[in-house]
């Protein structure tokens, strides 16, 4: 073997390794018992929701957590930090390290179902997110799904491999447009970079997402199709069998979601028209 070609085997060993070991934390019991601790958490960057900024993080996650560890010093008195011990960028990583992990917590924009229920704990929901449909900015508009095999006729769907949005975009396939073209990327900046570029596509994306297109003032365009069929919940995730979960369910209940506080949170990091959409 070539010393170059050792080198570079030996850098993706490392990587590997690095990328795929389990990250281990404490669970809340034991947090509990001593009375102080952190919480170790892995992120996937979500526009308005999970970020770093200026080397703090920030967004509406981060403002909830803020908010739960409050709740557990006033009812516990324990004193909770958090440390983002990992940034993962794409998507099925994401899960697959928080799934692999052992009292850790994961914090983007997951959806709660059914099937990931099965290898995940979820906090109840944080939040409610729309779905859109979007497309490059010059694309006709449609207001009904049986339009789009010709109204996108020469466009290609770009979408977040193991998302929602996935699974529901074969549905439509199915149903209105078997000849769909699907590009698959790992992530929603990568879908807006598509959308970003001069070749014809459209995407089934969250409204945190639109919400980062609109603030960047990219020319998309927002197709008003009901998609109240993708109106996910969002929740916090867990290994299967951690604890923290029923913690998280004792602070993050209906009355805590109707509160001013919550409400601002939501305006802060994502506007006041977003509140009106919040449930």
């Amino acid at each position: 073997m070539k010393p170059y070609t050792f080198f570079i085997t030996v850098l993706l060993i490392l990587y590997s390794s690095i990328s795929f070991s389990q990250i281990n934390g404490k669970s809340w019991s034991e947090i509990k018992r001593v009375g102080k601790g952190e919480v170790t958490c892995i992120y996937y960057q979500t526009p308005g929701l999970v970020f770093e900024e200026n080397g703090e993080m920030q967004g509406v996650c981060i403002d909830i957590m803020k908010e739960f560890k409050s709740y557990v010093k006033d009812k516990y008195s324990v004193q909770l930090d958090f440390s983002f011990v990992r940034k993962v960028p794409v998507f099925t990583e994401f899960i697959n390290t928080v799934k692999n992990g052992e009292n850790v917590m994961g914090v983007c924009n997951t959806s709660i179902t059914k099937e990931r229920k099965a290898y995940l704990d979820f906090s109840p929901a944080y939040m409610n997110n729309p779905s859109v449909l979007l497309s490059n900015g010059d694309a006709p508009v449609i207001k009904d799904l049986s339009k789009m095999s010709s109204n996108f006729e020469n466009y290609k769907a770009v979408i977040i491999k193991g998302s929602t949005h996935e699974k529901y975009l074969k549905k439509i396939s199915d149903q209105y447009f078997p000849t769909i073209e699907i590009e698959y990327v790992n992530s929603g900046t990568e879908v807006n970079a598509n959308l970003r570029s001069n070749s014809n596509y459209f995407t089934l994306i969250d409204f945190t997402e639109y919400f980062d297109a609109v603030r960047k003032r990219m020319d998309v365009t927002r197709h008003p199709v009901p998609l109240n069929e993708l109106e996910d919940q969002l929740g916090f995730i867990f290994p299967k069998g951690s604890d923290w979960d029923a913690v998280w369910a004792e602070f993050l209940t209906p009355s805590f979601k109707e509160s001013v506080k919550y409400k601002k949170i939501i305006a802060d990091n994502l506007g006041t028209s977003f509140v009106n959409l919040i449930r």
